[in-house]
């Protein structure tokens, strides 16, 4: 089991690394500083 944490996930280069890791089955957690609305749309 592979876990990644991500931190700025909520937008551009976290959040496209975050959606690349969980489709090739790696458990991730993201982090965001400000959007809570994107964050949300990330997972």
């Amino acid at each position: 089991m592979s876990i990644a944490i991500i931190t700025g996930g909520s937008r551009g280069l976290g959040k496209n690394m975050a959606r690349h890791l969980a489709a090739h089955g790696t458990d991730v957690l993201i982090t965001y500083h400000v959007n809570l609305a994107e964050a949300e749309k990330a997972t």
